[in-house]
């Protein structure tokens, strides 16, 4: 598939090629676009609108006539994505308590597992489905929960004067028991909306009644009932009244699933005149006891799992203590109890009639988790060893509670969470691993690894790159769609050049190319990677010119070691010296360098002509070559290589004079010798100099040429 990505930070455009189901390596300078792309295509995918208009340049954001806005095309098949970047690593790894979010999800839930899950459901169901859309059962659990709710117990057993249940009951219930003087508000104090009556009679009187003697709600003269009238506010507590209803009601709406007696008791008790005495806490403690006792059984069956059972446990035999025996609810032993729990009664009878192929499932359940839970320590902490991480981890915890738990070796203790003690390399290798298995447990339809592995050593890379590639396809990412974007060519040289029958066909590389704000795409393959004496083979028998061929042959020996005669010669030419001289000698007491001899040079100038066999045969035709600036500066403006430009205004005139300390070392040092690899992208065809670089160089060329032109 083609993506394009239009107008988001620095990119104008970008075309990004991605191959389904292979390994995308991008590889580009930093400074390219390369988490901009990363965060494009996120946001495109998931429709963050608002996101991905954040991205939009900056050169937008003052004065944007055109209505400019960030774009990104050719998404249609990608419906979900998951990304690996610093964000991931801070938000969803290292956890308090175990190291990823969601560990049982991640490591436990597969898709053998869940097929498992729902082979037990098919049985558990036989009683969860009594829960389910049973509307009066529903309204049944939701008041006895609001019933216990409203009162609470304290540690010695009594019923607890703070809860709101209790406080509504403490003193009279004046809805039934009206105070002397205020029966003429009756209709209103016993009406089924008296708590707003009693908040807009306390407003009403507090705000308007000291503006005259008229009553504020009928303007009638009121001097009389003034007195009357602020008893309703002072006898009648908005909120205690508030809470006296719910329990009224909530006892009311329970009625016929109370036995007779306890319903006696609970009428007499909600409208007692002068609160409540010890035995009849002692009865509401008792009620919430008993409600609370069903609640928990209740609530356990309508979840029922097969973790409800312990390993080993007989399932029949722990299935009949779900059963519910309402002579042990005393208070809610009535007939309509019994005939709605044994409804639910029966269906666990009937599910005991299955309990062992129940059994059998449950059993199959156990051994998977089991082989997961191994497997998946097995090969974690292989790629600690293999990578030198003295770290361990663990799965441990029932069931859905199973976290993922890290400890040193050095140590039996469980760390907690894990990024207080690791350190920057050894978090950023934890959560690529935790990351692989993320992607297994949600499968989306691309994978984004935003610079995953490039602040790793060399073995550390191999080993997260086996990690994650180079396993069966179900235990990694090998056959996904993965986009890799980064700053370091190792991985690409590793999947195509060195270990490439290890990757054979699952990548697919490419170097992108930013130019005046446009990132072009450049495939890789494993021809383009070659030794360095590869390269300057293949240059020295091109048409290219003499002078850049000398460029590479002054690399070539550099890198060899190669530093003799021939080697002197092009340092020399490279200043354009009349006079060579030899670093070799140590200087003399003047300070001066010893010339290069007759012999010396003319072995030298021998030796680069078995590379360069077109040069002239003398020195002083060389130095004339190096000297002619209008042809060193033609050179410059036909090469499309970044690293030969430089190389060029090194020639062109002496460096010291730069007035750009970090281009002086771009040019001195960065590009001059860069062969950390035994292998690498040949110069020839990729240009790697960042644009930035070689945008200064053509100013100091610009400054040049003025200079010379004045003179």
């Amino acid at each position: 598939m083609d993506i394009e990505i239009k107008n988001c930070n620095n990119i104008t455009m970008a075309k990004v090629a991605i191959v389904p189901s292979k390994l995308n390596i991008k590889f580009a300078p930093n400074g390219t676009g390369k988490s901009t792309i990363s965060k494009a295509i996120q946001y495109a995918v998931t429709d963050d609108e608002k996101a991905l208009s954040e991205l939009l340049p900056f050169k937008f954001r003052n004065e944007n006539l055109g209505n400019t806005q960030p774009e990104v095309l050719g998404i249609e098949d990608i419906k979900s994505v998951l990304c690996f970047n610093e964000e991931y690593v801070n938000k969803f790894t290292f956890q308090p308590e175990e190291l990823v979010s969601n560990s049982f999800d991640i490591f436990i839930r597969t898709d053998a597992y869940q097929e498992k899950e729902r082979d037990i459901e098919t049985f558990t169901s036989l009683v969860k489905q009594q829960f389910a859309n049973n509307s009066e059962l529903e309204a049944l659990i939701s008041n006895l929960n609001e019933l216990s709710r409203a009162f609470k117990v304290t540690a010695s057993g009594g019923l607890a004067k703070t809860s709101t249940g209790a406080k509504a009951l403490s003193s009279s219930n004046k809805i039934d028991h009206i105070p002397e003087g205020l029966q003429p508000y009756q209709p209103f104090i016993q009406s089924s909306n008296c708590v707003n009556w009693i908040d807009w009679q306390a407003k009403g009187h507090k705000e308007f009644s000291d503006l005259s003697d008229s009553c504020p709600f009928c303007t009638s003269d009121s001097t009389s009932k003034k007195e009357q009238i602020a008893n309703v506010s002072k006898e009648y507590d908005k909120n205690l009244i508030k809470n006296l209803v719910s329990v009224i009601d909530v006892i009311n709406k329970l009625g016929e699933y109370f036995s007779d007696s306890a319903r006696e008791k609970l009428n007499v008790i909600k409208s007692l005149k002068n609160g409540l005495e010890k035995e009849h806490e002692t009865f509401i403690v008792t009620v919430k006891s008993q409600i609370d006792d069903l609640m928990a059984k209740l609530e356990k069956l309508k979840g029922l799992t097969g973790f409800d059972f312990n390993e080993g446990e007989n399932v029949g035999q722990k299935l009949l203590g779900y059963k519910i025996d309402l002579q042990f609810f005393g208070t809610l032993n009535s007939i309509k109890t019994n005939e709605t729990i044994a409804v639910i009664n029966q269906s666990i009878d009937d599910l005991i009639k299955q309990a062992g192929p129940l059994q059998g499932k449950i059993n199959q359940q156990r051994t998977e988790i089991q082989r997961l839970i191994k497997k998946h320590q097995t090969d974690i902490n292989a790629f600690l060893t293999f990578a030198g991480y003295r770290y361990q981890v663990a799965i441990v915890g029932e069931g859905e509670q199973a976290q993922l738990k890290l400890r040193h070796i050095d140590n039996s203790t469980h760390l907690s969470g894990g990024s207080q003690h690791l350190s920057f390399g050894e978090r950023n290798a934890f959560s690529i691993v935790l990351f692989m298995y993320e992607c297994l447990a949600k499968k989306p339809d691309l994978v984004i690894l935003d610079d995953p592995i490039s602040s790793f050593d060399k073995n550390k890379k191999y080993a997260i790159l086996e990690m994650l590639f180079r396993r069966d396809a179900s235990d990694c990412l090998k056959s996904k769609t993965v986009l890799m974007l980064t700053h370091d060519v190792e991985p690409i040289i590793d999947t195509l050049r060195s270990v490439r029958g290890q990757f054979s066909n699952q990548v697919f590389a490419s170097y992108l190319r930013l130019r005046s704000g446009e990132i072009t795409e450049q495939s890789i393959s494993s021809d383009d990677i070659k030794t360095f004496i590869q390269i300057c083979e293949n240059l020295f028998s091109s048409t290219q010119d003499p002078i850049i061929k000398l460029i590479y042959l002054r690399r070539r020996y550099e890198v060899l070691g190669e530093l003799e005669n021939g080697y002197e010669v092009l340092s020399n030419l490279f200043k354009k010296r009349t006079n060579p001289e030899d670093f070799r000698i140590p200087r003399n007491a003047e300070g001066l360098n010893a010339p290069l001899s007759a012999i010396d040079l003319s072995d030298g100038i021998n030796n680069i002509k078995r590379f360069v066999s077109e040069l002239p045969v003398d020195y002083p035709s060389l130095v004339a070559l190096f000297s002619n600036n209008e042809k060193i500066n033609e050179l410059y403006l036909q090469s499309n290589n970044g690293y030969e430009k430089l190389q060029l205004i090194r020639i062109l005139l002496d460096i010291d004079m730069v007035n750009n300390s970090v281009i002086r070392k771009f040019i001195n040092e960065t590009y001059h010798i860069e062969n950390e690899f035994i292998f690498q992208l040949d110069p020839t065809r990729f240009d790697l100099i960042p644009e930035y670089v070689v945008d200064e160089c053509d100013k100091i060329l610009e400054e040049f040429s003025e200079v010379n032109l004045n003179a």
